[in-house]
């Protein structure tokens, strides 16, 4: 009877990790880009990229423009984007997510004394960039 405890031992302690539930909350939920645009996906086939971002404390992100959606969540530090069209500026902070302007000259700067680092997404036609930068 010894060998039949030692299974029996064994699926008893690993139980508890299969009775477990996956959980899910919203982080957020946003329907207007950072200039108040409605967010409006592409039309025909999309590529969606995903890719890690990070500004050094202090410098700036030059003036550029996404023809398409620009999701960024930010995961540490500090930016504050400026829109060049309509000259309003907005802070994102750790835990925020920024959706930029839809083909709107804007550009960024780290502030504080901590690197920013994002998470972005980025949903346009399959080989086509969605950061223009200003000429």
């Amino acid at each position: 009877m010894k060998p039949l405890l030692i299974p029996a031992l064994a699926l008893a302690v690993t139980a508890p990790a299969y009775a477990q539930t996956p959980s899910s909350r919203p982080i957020s939920a946003q329907t207007r880009t950072l200039s108040g645009q409605p967010i409006a996906l592409p039309r025909g086939p999309v590529q969606v990229t995903f890719s890690e971002t990070t500004v050094p404390a202090g410098a700036a992100i030059p003036p550029h423009k996404h023809p398409y959606p620009r999701y960024a969540y930010v995961v540490s530090g500090r930016l504050k984007v400026t829109n060049l069209v309509t000259g309003t500026s907005a802070e994102v902070a750790a835990g925020d997510l920024a959706i930029d302007a839809i083909d709107q000259w804007h550009e960024a700067v780290a502030v504080g004394s901590e690197p920013v680092r994002m998470m972005v997404i980025d949903q346009a036609p399959p080989g086509v960039a969605n950061s223009i930068p200003r000429p």
